[in-house]
């Protein structure tokens, strides 16, 4: 398996973020999905391979930094554990 870039999760997190926004508007209602960070696994992982246990990277997803580039700065957060 190749090493997981981090310019490529963070493209794969953007795309994801644009994705789940579409998924509460038209699916919830627009409604917040309170389970977010399991989409955000499962569709990461479906783009990019499974690199990491679906319910580890959930929980790290939930535990990353907020910042005004949310797919970037997680995307750093996962990138450091995965090389931890």
């Amino acid at each position: 398996m190749s090493q997981l870039s981090l310019d490529e999760l963070t493209q794969v997190l953007a795309a994801g973020a644009a994705a789940h926004h579409d998924y509460e508007q038209v699916s919830l209602g627009g409604v917040r999905d309170q389970q977010w960070s399991g989409f955000y696994a499962a569709y990461t992982l479906g783009r990019l391979r499974d690199f990491l246990a679906p319910s580890t990277l959930s929980d790290w997803l939930e535990q990353a930094p907020p910042g005004d580039n949310w797919p970037a700065t997680a995307a750093d957060y996962v990138i450091e554990r995965l090389s931890a």
